[in-house]
């Protein structure tokens, strides 16, 4: 078999060696350009997730800053004339301060002072048998028992007999019970068998109608029930009967007794009875006031109190065991250096269940000291509430990251997004003892980038090869373009310079003219200075429009699109443009009906027509100093139909379409003066709203210039039009 090279010359072998070595070398440099393009971007993404995160952070830390020592300052102007239940009402109700949602103070190791937790959460026991008697060489009476057949006797709706069983039971107990009873176990027992027999015996006689009795009965009920101050198990346990026996007292009385009585319950009187016994006591009692009652406000406002005191317990206790641990030190940090300014104030950020805490802590006044006995206040914060100003504008997606914050056990605030890559590490940042985090926006685009990325490398090798083929015709094309390019620079300059060159040499001559005061009279200078006026509009107009070409290739030039009555503008447009058009000899004359609604730019929309109307003024008839030019408006179909007519001196055949590229002037323009730029501002503003604008030769000489713009009724909303024109080339 032939060796393959057998045929190639050295000099054959020379070219092909020049030709693969620029290849080679051009291949390893545009993998490593790929490469380090890669690298570049991933610092420039992490960069910008850097500043996305201190945008976060400084956003979460102004927040803080602004409400944390607000609140914690109003607590304390607060609790000086205030209980801490309605200081609490009151810190919510402040303008901002709604995300504050307890007051607690704290004792020098972190212990709830208030509001005072029960160690249960007792209920009435109904249906509880007091605790066996001992013997009766202890006292005590031998019907003992006639409670529980009382029990069984109600149970069965048999009343009257368990009314007759009880008072004879309590008639036996009071002969039974020494004066000084000395505190004994068995002797409180028998006091506590007191409690239940008042407490079933006054219900008995409240509902048979004997309420005298009834209150007796009930009176006995507190009194025996405050014998147990300093036991704790039967203190928890007659609490419960101790307000239902008030409460019955209260509705038996009058109506101050009642509004007392809730009063009491939202102070947090009764802190060992469950707060569902206490809330339907304080309910019950707040509906025997009518809605006309002048105790009414006063019945609300406690029942508003009493129930943040039962969030604020609830609270306490969620913080007894998620938070105390994680204080203690600080506070005793706090104790040592209280006066430290460093040291003044203590925030801790926890996951409390299902929400997120912000417990911020101070050192108590003296009269809080004195008046509630403790050491510290802490202000709880929903942190979700707190913060979501500031997170707001970080949780759409409308830029390339999201951001997440979690708290350091694990609980978060914002979840990071569900489609995250596996390998990707988000950048963090840690404030306030939170963890920020930036996750892409949108992680398709990341992946699908980076297996562009590798499909490149994949690629350039083969795509290198036919860049090297190619290469001569595009340098070929890229000097072609290069010249056009150049030709029209210098084209643009020689007009812009051509343009510039008359009106700022006549503003120039009679400005001069006017300062050396070589005017004849009055009437003289009124000229020069309408010459200067005209000339510098005649500049400004230019200047415009070369800013709005350039913006136009650059494609930045857009418009803030709304619906309006296209009559009224293009009315408003004559109005303002005829007396220009006026001075230079050509009347307006216009047919503009109202009704036919576009959703187009006000201003852009002007301008266009301005520079249609300038065209036809300036390519009128030869040798004619007074001419007209009309202005149309009509609806064709679902378009409304803009014409400017002109008896002027036409556009040459096949220059219809040109007329409107950027530079181009038509061969019979002569010595007028312009640019080439106005009729391609007019196209773009058609293109960008969704129109078209056409030349037409005029039968009998001259030219109608046709804008059309989509007709749109008038409860169409107001859209923004960019600028997106089809299919456009850009020329510098």
């Amino acid at each position: 078999m032939p060796r393959p090279f057998k045929h190639l010359s050295p000099r054959h072998l020379l070219a092909l060696v020049t030709f693969l070595v620029p290849l080679t070398v051009l291949a390893v440099l545009g993998w490593n350009e790929l490469r380090r393009t890669g690298a570049l971007t991933e610092a420039s993404l992490e960069r910008e997730a850097q500043q996305f995160l201190a945008s976060a952070r400084q956003a979460i830390e102004q927040r803080i800053e602004l409400q944390v020592p607000a609140a914690l300052a109003a607590s304390e102007r607060l609790l000086r004339d205030e209980t801490p239940t309605k200081a609490t009402l009151m810190l919510r109700e402040e303008p901002g301060l709604e995300a504050a949602l307890d007051i607690l103070l704290l004792d020098e190791r972190g212990d709830v002072e208030w509001p005072a937790l029960p160690l249960y959460s007792y209920s009435l026991p109904l249906a509880r048998e007091p605790e066996t008697p001992g013997t009766s060489q202890s006292g005590e009476p031998a019907r003992f028992a006639d409670l529980a057949k009382a029990e069984l006797l109600i149970a069965n709706g048999h009343h009257g007999t368990a009314a007759a069983l009880l008072e004879g039971f309590l008639i036996d107990l009071e002969t039974s019970l020494p004066t000084d009873d000395g505190g004994s176990y068995s002797i409180r027992n028998l006091r506590e068998a007191e409690v239940h027999a008042r407490f079933r015996l006054g219900a008995l006689l409240r509902a048979s109608g004997d309420t005298d009795a009834a209150r007796t009965q009930f009176d006995g009920v507190v009194r025996a029930a405050d014998v147990f101050q300093g036991y704790s198990r039967q203190m928890r346990d007659m609490a419960p009967f101790r307000l239902v026996a008030q409460s019955a007292l209260a509705e038996l009385g009058d109506r101050d007794e009642r509004v007392e009585l809730i009063r009491a319950i939202a102070e947090n009187e009764f802190g060992l009875v469950s707060d569902g016994l206490t809330a339907a006591v304080a309910e019950r009692l707040a509906a025997t006031f009518a809605p006309d009652d002048d105790r009414r406000a006063d019945v609300d406002r406690y029942l508003r109190e009493n129930q943040q005191r039962v969030m604020t317990r609830d609270f306490a206790g969620e913080f007894e065991l998620w938070q105390k641990g994680q204080l203690r030190s600080r506070l005793q940090r706090m104790s040592a250096t209280a006066g430290d300014i460093a040291v003044a104030e203590e925030r801790l950020v926890t996951r409390i269940e299902d929400y997120l805490s912000l417990l911020a802590v101070r050192p108590a006044a003296d009269d809080e000291r004195l008046d509630f006995r403790g050491t510290f206040v802490a202000v709880n914060f929903d942190l979700a509430a707190l913060l979501e100003p500031a997170l707001e504008p970080f949780v759409r997606a409308d830029g390339n990251f999201v951001l997440s914050v979690s708290v350091p056990d694990g609980g978060a605030l914002i979840a990071s997004p569900d489609d995250v890559p596996e390998d990707f590490i988000a950048p963090a940042m840690l404030t306030s003892g939170l963890t920020l985090r930036a996750y892409p926006a949108d992680p398709a685009a990341i992946i699908a980038e980076a297996e562009s990325a590798a499909a490149k490398r994949t690629v350039l090798v083969l795509a290198l090869f036919f860049t090297a083929l190619g290469g001569a015709l595009w340098s070929w094309r890229s000097v072609t373009r290069e010249a056009e390019l150049a030709s029209l620079k210098i084209d643009l300059v020689s007009r812009v310079s051509h343009e510039l060159k008359t009106p700022l040499a006549l503003i120039r001559m009679y400005g001069e003219t006017l300062g050396m005061r070589r005017v004849r009279d009055d009437n003289q200078a009124a000229e020069f200075g309408s010459i200067i006026a005209r000339e510098s509009e005649r500049l400004t107009t230019l200047i415009q429009r070369i800013l709005d070409f350039s913006k136009q290739q650059a494609g930045t030039l857009d418009y803030s699109a709304e619906p309006y009555d296209l009559g009224e503008l293009l009315r408003a447009t004559a109005y303002a443009y005829g007396p220009h058009l006026e001075a230079k000899g050509v009347f307006l004359v216009d047919s503009l009906p109202l009704g036919i609604s576009v959703v187009c730019d006000k201003e852009g929309l002007e301008g266009a027509i301005v520079n249609l109307l300038e065209n036809a003024t300036k390519y009128g008839p030869e040798h004619v100093d007074e001419h007209e030019v009309e202005l149309l408006l009509q609806r064709v179909g679902d378009d409304a139909v803009i014409e400017v007519r002109d008896r002027g001196r036409g556009i040459p055949d096949g220059e219809h379409k040109r007329v409107f590229e950027g530079f181009f002037r038509a061969s019979n323009s002569g010595e007028v003066r312009g640019a080439g730029l106005g009729l391609g501002i007019v196209q773009h503003f058609a293109a960008a709203h969704g129109g078209e604008i056409e030349a037409l030769p005029r039968p009998d000489g001259g030219t109608i210039m046709r804008l059309r713009l989509p007709v749109v009724e008038d409860d169409v909303a107001s859209e923004t039009v960019t600028d997106k024109h089809p299919n456009q080339e850009t020329t510098p």
